[in-house]
């Protein structure tokens, strides 16, 4: 009898420890499972605080880049109510072969504008501005590519300053446009 006592209490004393070890090990894990839990929130929080420095250093740029446009700018146009070309930026939009380009897709670029639907004298100018910013790879200005690339011009501020040519033809085939 005491032999079956004695196995009594070893599969007692054995299934008690195989279920504490049991409970052990879940609990280990659910430690390990909730430091995890804790380590990503606390990343989650890190890289907002991330996110939110990039978005605040991406404006910056953005601003940056806006007022050096403007100063790179101030070669090509003179400040006047309604910008008008200076002489470099006459000498551009002739020497670069944009003026003939123009005379041959104004009519394509004026429908390319409509599309964007300015409504002011203003809107109309900043936005075949944004429009000519767009279309450095428009094909018909492939000659413009070349002759900035010889004569170590910026292509983009060639476009820039056609804008105005974009902008003074819009408008004359726009007059009902006062404002």
């Amino acid at each position: 009898m005491t032999e079956y006592l004695s196995w009594i209490i070893s599969l007692v004393v054995g299934e008690g420890l195989a279920i504490i070890s049991g409970i052990l090990f879940w609990f280990g894990k659910q430690v390990k499972y909730n430091t995890i839990v804790d380590e990503l929130k606390t990343n989650k929080d890190e890289l907002q605080k991330k996110i939110d420095t990039l978005r605040t250093d991406v404006d910056k740029l953005q601003e940056f880049k806006t007022y050096a446009q403007k100063f790179i700018d101030s070669v090509i146009y003179k400040a006047k109510s309604q910008l008008q070309l200076t002489e470099v930026g006459k000498a551009l939009v002739q020497e670069s072969g944009f003026e003939e380009i123009f005379e041959n897709v104004k009519n394509d670029l004026v429908k390319m504008l409509e599309k964007i639907n300015p409504k002011t004298k203003y809107d109309i100018q900043e936005k075949a501005r944004a429009l000519m910013d767009d279309l450095v790879d428009y094909p018909p200005f492939v000659p413009i590519k070349e002759y900035a690339f010889k004569f170590g011009k910026d292509v983009g501020q060639i476009l820039r300053a056609g804008a105005i040519l974009l902008r003074d033809y819009y408008l004359s085939i726009h007059p009902e446009i006062e404002k």
